[in-house]
């Protein structure tokens, strides 16, 4: 009985360690005010000791796990937009593996206290589908945050194009409607074309040229494409304003088709519930019926 009752302890507290993982707690209030706070945080060094350690780990698997590296290169351009080091992802992916692995043992040994006899393939298969896990989800959660965060962009672009084009209207040249539009908003994408543009004029290039090299490093091919459509306007003497409002114009009608997209696949998965419950609606109905109709044979 004591077995048991130990046993059920440690299962109950394995599940609750991964519903909390799985579900954590709403951030309260006052921490994401103090994460806002440009002063330096109190543990400030001990950060930085963590952000150092998972360099460290994170390297070592690039060096000695070519797989994972040639992995990890290949989603450079995600790795770029969420703001992540590949060591930094390798260090998380590593973590997700390792974690992953001790769910088979932990099973098994939750069984041996229960007095449940489990075949040695259990924990196997158990073990192999956690590491499979811990290696899968790191990239899936990477490709949806930049996902994400590509859209956030495309909002952020939109309304550039728009100051860009009521800065030509007001008489601006094409390098200083580019520059002034950056300044009109905050937020990471405002922040990375103003810093595109700083470091293109450091290095003596037009600003189309930064803002291309940008979506080049992003993968947002958006833009690219105002970069190209800008170029060509000024070499072939076309209207600027009215390329960069067409490309305005072009994604906030692409934001609408998607964002309407993304409503009707809601709607369709809501639906799915209602046939459910009448499904089992009418289960419940025809069950007496049925009982009476093969009832008669006996």
């Amino acid at each position: 009985m004591t077995v048991a009752l130990i046993a059920g302890m440690v299962a109950g507290a394995g599940l609750w360690l991964a519903w909390t993982g799985l579900r954590p707690a709403p951030e309260p209030l006052s921490v994401a005010l103090a994460r806002l706070d440009r002063r330096p945080p109190r543990d400030a060094a001990a950060r930085a000791a963590t952000e150092d350690r998972d360099m460290r780990f994170g390297g070592f698997l690039l060096r000695h796990l070519p797989a994972l590296a040639r992995s990890i290169d290949r989603m450079r351009a995600d790795l770029r937009v969420v703001g992540r080091s590949p060591e930094e992802h390798a260090a998380r992916v590593g973590s997700y593996v390792l974690w992953s692995l001790v769910l088979g043992p932990w099973v098994a040994v939750v069984a041996w206290l229960a007095g449940a006899n489990l075949p040695p393939i259990v924990p196997l298969v158990i073990t192999v589908g956690g590491a499979s896990w811990g290696l899968v989800v790191p990239f899936v959660t990477l490709r949806q945050l930049a996902t994400a965060r590509r859209k956030a962009f495309a909002h952020a672009l939109s309304a550039y194009c728009n100051v860009t084009v009521m800065s030509l209207a007001a008489g601006r040249g094409v390098e200083q409607a580019l520059e002034t539009a950056s300044t009109a908003g905050q937020g990471w994408a405002f922040a990375e074309i103003r810093g595109a543009l700083t470091a293109g004029y450091v290095r003596g290039e037009p600003p189309w040229e930064s803002l291309g090299r940008l979506g080049t490093e992003l993968g947002i091919d958006d833009l690219t494409e105002l970069s190209s459509t800008i170029s060509m306007a000024g070499e072939e003497g076309a209207a600027v304003r009215e390329t960069v409002s067409a490309k305005a114009r072009t994604i906030r009608e692409r934001i609408t088709a998607d964002t309407e997209q993304a409503a009707a696949a809601v709607t369709e998965r809501m639906s799915l519930p209602t046939v459910l419950m009448v499904m089992g609606f009418l289960v419940f109905l025809a069950y007496p019926a049925v009982t009476v109709l093969f009832s008669f044979g006996e």
